[in-house]
């Protein structure tokens, strides 16, 4: 579509990478402005994006090369690196992102469940914005359709396909207004995250049917699996939750503020 965003002399701008820019940049104003309910300053908010991020692109592009096209890549191990064609999978970036975070929340102590449903609402957010990235990128398209929602990607053959991407930026935008309009509903910490959890993996899975991935046993893709995994530890650790961590969560951002 529009792989190229801007060039300025030798400096070339690409789409993809300026959204997650952008979506990076957005989360990082907005969070800081909540981050001091429960505690931690700005700068704190930026050491969690940049570990997100870090370990979230880590994780995607495992998880792309493990899951999608690993005879490939065994083949040119050196393509493993190059991003720009896509080849970013949100569920492994969702893994990777949260075990960097989670590990820099232990190591300077900070209330892991308040932090999860900051997550919960601007993870979505992220989501949004590399979604659109996606589709100016003309990537991560779906099956031919004679809809009229299908667009024809210039890349391609003429033919009208679904665009997914724009249909999971819907789904993120749409998550992160609930996050925000449920933060003060929150019975405890740690809730709207699993929300979170549950709703995107329901949407995604629906999503997935218009899409071409590889499916396991022919059946389901490596998506929609992945996502009915989440569901089901979701649906788990919310009782546990409910019973155990609103007070433990209400007595550590009091030790943090008192820090």
């Amino acid at each position: 579509m529009y792989k190229v965003l801007l060039e300025i002399g030798n400096i070339t701008i690409y789409s993809y990478g300026a959204m997650i820019a952008l979506g990076v940049l957005s989360i990082i104003y907005l969070a800081g402005k909540i981050a001091k309910d429960i505690g931690l300053t700005s700068d704190n908010i930026i050491d969690l994006v940049v570990a997100a991020v870090v370990g979230g692109v880590i994780g995607s592009r495992i998880y792309y090369v493990l899951a999608y096209n690993f005879d490939y890549y065994l083949q040119n191990p050196w393509q493993i690196f190059n991003i720009r064609e896509g080849g970013l999978v949100f569920f492994g970036g969702l893994i990777g992102g949260a075990l960097a975070v989670i590990g820099l929340i232990y190591y300077k102590k900070w209330p892991i469940w308040e932090i999860a449903d900051l997550a919960g609402l601007f993870v979505p957010l992220g989501y949004f914005f590399g979604r659109i990235g996606c589709f100016l990128n003309g990537c991560c398209y779906g099956v031919a359709t004679n809809c009229f929602l299908g667009v024809a990607f210039p890349s391609l053959d003429g033919q009208k396909y679904h665009p997914t991407m724009l249909y999971s930026a819907i789904l993120g935008l749409g998550l992160f207004f609930f996050a925000l309009w449920y933060r003060k509903k929150r019975r405890f910490a740690g809730e709207s995250f699993l929300y979170y959890l549950i709703f995107y993996s329901i949407g995604r899975f629906f999503i997935e049917f218009l899409r071409e991935n590889p499916k396991v046993f022919n059946i389901l893709t490596v998506a929609q699996v992945t996502g009915i995994v989440t569901i089901i530890v979701s649906l788990i650790l919310y009782p546990y939750l409910r019973r155990k961590n609103a007070y433990k969560e209400k007595d550590d951002v009091k030790e943090m503020k008192s820090a």
